[in-house]
C-alpha cells in the first residue's frame, strides 16, 4: 500500500512538474519572430499552422492570408533551478526529434543517473536508461521508434535526490539525431552552466494543414534581438513527401533509414551505408561479404554520403551477374540486392517514374544546399539527395564530390559490362539518363516492393 502510494506522488509530481514546465516559462517580453510562408512561386500561403519549437517549450499560431505569421512574445524554460551548482541537464536535442534524441548531462560526482520515459498519460514507455556515469560530461540517447507521433516526458533522477523533467516530441519526419554533430560546441560547458540569456535557439519550425506535407525548417539563426524575420520560408504544397505509411522508419545493418513518400513508391530517404569498406584499388567480389567503398577510403564520408557500391555488388551476384557478364536468366521482377528484405534497388523504369512525378526538375530531389545556381536543391519532394560523387575504375580513386550524384539501376545495358544509372549536376537541374561500366562506384537508393 505504501508503495502504491509512494509511486501515485511520483507520478503526480511528474505531471506537475510538466505542467509547470509548460506554463510557467520565462517570457521574453518584445523578442517577436516573424515570417512568411509562401510556395514555390513566391505565392502567399495563408491559413497553415505554423509551430515554432524553443525547446522545451513551443508557440502555434495560423499564418494570415498573405502567409506572414508573427509569434510576439517567444519563449523559453527556465531550466535547472532545481539542481545545484555543479549539476547540468540539458534539453533533449534535437526536439521534435525522428527517433532519436539526446540528453547532455554533467556530474560534479559519480553519480547513479535514472532516466525514465512517460506518454502524456503518465504511462511508462519503457526506453528509459539506469546507469552509473562518472563526473563530467556524459549523455544519453533515447530511440522512441514505434512509438507514436506526441509529446513524452522525460524524467531525470540523479541518485534519487535530484529529479528533472523534460518534454519531449517525437514527430515522424522531423529531424533525426546525426552523429555528424558536434554536441561539444551545441552544449558549451561554460554557456549551459549560466543562466538563460535573452538569445533564443530556435529547434525548428514545422508547417503543417489539410492540403499539405508537413514541411521542417531546421538550421535557423537564433533570436538575438528584439525580433527576427526569418524572411520568406518556401512550402511544399504537395502530399508528396511524407514518411511512407506505416514504415516511417526502417532499422537495417544498425543503422535507421528514414522513408518518403513520392508519388505511388516509397523510397529510403537516405543514401544505403551497409557493408565493410575496402579501399578503392580493389574490386568488390562475390565472397559473401557485403562491400563498400567510402569516398577517399575514409569512413566518415560513408557516414553522411552513404556508401559507393560496384553494379555486380550491389546486386549480390544474383543469377550469376556479374560486372563482365549478364545474369542468366534475366532479372524478372525485383532485386533486393543489398537493400533489406522487402525493399530493392530501382530499374530504370522505376527511377523514369520518380522522374515523371517531378517533372523531371532534379532540384527537389537535391537535399537544400546541395547545387548551385540554377542546380540549387530545394528538396520540395523530401528525397534529400547527395552530390556523393563515384568511386572511378580508371584510376581506382574518387572523383566529383559535390560535383555529380549516381545512383545504380539494376537494368542492364545492351553491352554485359555496362548498366544504367541516374545522375545529377549541381549547376543544373536536370535529371539525366546514363550508361557506364559496372565497375564505377555509384550510390545506392532502395526503393519498397
Amino acid at each position: 500500500m505504501y508503495q502504491e502510494l509512494r509511486e501515485g506522488y511520483i507520478m503526480r509530481k511528474m505531471y506537475y512538474s510538466f505542467i509547470t514546465i509548460l506554463f510557467i516559462s520565462k517570457i521574453i517580453t518584445g523578442q517577436s519572430l516573424t515570417g512568411k510562408l509562401v510556395d514555390i512561386n513566391g505565392n502567399g500561403l495563408g491559413g497553415l499552422q505554423v509551430t515554432v519549437y524553443t525547446s522545451p517549450n513551443y508557440n502555434t499560431i495560423i499564418s494570415s492570408s498573405d502567409g506572414t505569421f508573427n509569434v510576439a512574445n517567444v519563449t523559453t524554460g527556465i531550466e535547472n533551478d532545481q539542481l545545484p551548482s555543479g549539476y547540468y541537464i540539458s534539453n533533449n536535442y534535437p526536439n521534435p526529434f525522428n527517433p532519436k534524441t539526446r540528453i547532455n548531462i554533467i556530474l560534479p560526482y559519480k553519480s547513479n543517473v535514472k532516466v525514465d520515459v512517460f506518454n502524456i498519460l503518465g504511462q511508462n514507455v519503457g526506453r528509459g536508461v539506469n546507469k552509473v556515469f562518472e563526473a563530467g560530461d556524459n549523455y544519453v540517447i533515447l530511440e522512441m521508434n514505434g512509438l507514436p507521433n506526441g509529446v513524452y516526458i522525460a524524467r531525470i533522477d540523479i541518485d534519487g535526490k535530484y529529479m528533472i523533467t523534460k518534454k519531449m516530441m517525437l514527430v515522424y519526419g522531423s529531424p533525426h539525431l546525426s552523429t555528424e554533430v558536434n554536441y561539444a560546441n551545441i552544449m558549451n560547458r561554460n554557456s549551459i552552466m549560466s543562466k538563460p540569456s535573452t538569445i533564443i535557439p530556435i529547434d525548428s519550425i514545422i508547417v503543417t494543414g489539410t492540403s499539405i506535407k508537413q514541411n521542417s525548417f531546421i538550421g535557423l539563426p537564433n533570436i538575438t534581438g528584439n525580433s527576427l524575420n526569418l524572411g520568406n520560408l518556401i512550402v511544399n504544397t504537395t502530399t508528396t513527401g511524407k514518411p511512407c505509411f506505416g514504415v516511417p522508419t526502417i532499422t537495417y545493418a544498425g543503422k535507421t533509414y528514414n522513408t518518403v513518400k513520392i508519388g505511388t513508391q516509397c523510397w529510403f530517404k537516405e543514401n544505403l551505408n551497409v557493408g565493410t569498406m575496402i579501399q578503392s584499388n580493389i574490386d568488390q567480389s562475390n565472397n559473401s561479404i557485403i562491400e563498400k567503398y567510402c569516398y577517399n577510403n575514409d569512413t566518415n564520408y560513408c557516414k553522411t554520403y552513404g556508401g559507393l557500391y560496384q553494379w555486380a555488388e550491389a546486386l549480390q551476384y544474383q543469377n550469376g551477374a556479374t560486372n563482365s557478364s549478364s545474369p542468366n536468366p534475366a532479372f524478372s521482377g525485383n532485386v533486393q540486392g543489398i537493400c533489406p528484405g522487402g525493399w530493392h534497388i530501382p530499374t530504370y523504369t522505376e527511377f523514369e517514374t520518380l522522374a515523371t512525378t517531378l517533372n523531371n526538375d532534379g532540384n527537389l530531389l537535391k537535399a537544400v544546399g546541395q547545387g548551385s545556381g540554377s542546380g540549387l536543391g530545394t528538396n520540395l519532394s523530401g528525397f534529400s539527395a547527395l552530390l556523393a560523387g563515384r568511386r572511378d575504375p580508371t584510376n581506382n580513386g574518387f572523383a566529383d564530390l559535390g560535383n555529380y550524384l549516381n545512383f545504380w539501376c539494376s537494368t542492364e545495358y545492351t553491352s554485359v559490362y555496362q548498366a544504367y544509372l541516374r545522375s545529377m549536376y549541381s549547376a543544373t537541374n536536370n535529371i539525366y539518363i546514363g550508361n557506364t561500366t559496372k565497375k564505377s562506384g555509384f550510390s545506392i537508393r532502395c526503393l519498397k516492393d
